[in-house]
């Protein structure tokens, strides 16, 4: 859930992003060889959460442990950066790879 705020993921990306990445995996205590939960698993986890008022009390203690160690978290945005061929290929002056 850290995951989905710090990057702005909605369910459907974070799935994803826990797919294809490895970083993310680690964090998570994920193995490589591991199958994924589903989206439905990070809606139902939240809404858990929340039934019992344990989101804030989660944040603000997570938020606790990384001041305490001086750790900043700074939000982001992951971009794909697929590399496609573009429309002008056949093009020698256009292309550059």
């Amino acid at each position: 859930m850290l995951l989905s705020v710090w990057y702005d993921l909605s369910d459907v990306k974070l799935a994803e992003a826990l797919d294809d990445r490895a970083s993310f995996r680690h964090f998570c205590g994920f193995s490589l060889s591991e199958p994924m939960p589903e989206r439905t698993a990070f809606v139902r986890f939240r809404k858990a959460l929340v039934e019992r008022n344990l989101d804030t009390v989660l944040c603000g203690a997570i938020t606790g442990q990384l001041k305490a160690k001086a750790i900043g978290v700074k939000t982001g945005t992951l971009v794909d950066a697929t590399i496609i061929a573009s429309a002008s290929e056949a093009d020698t002056e256009a292309h550059w790879c």
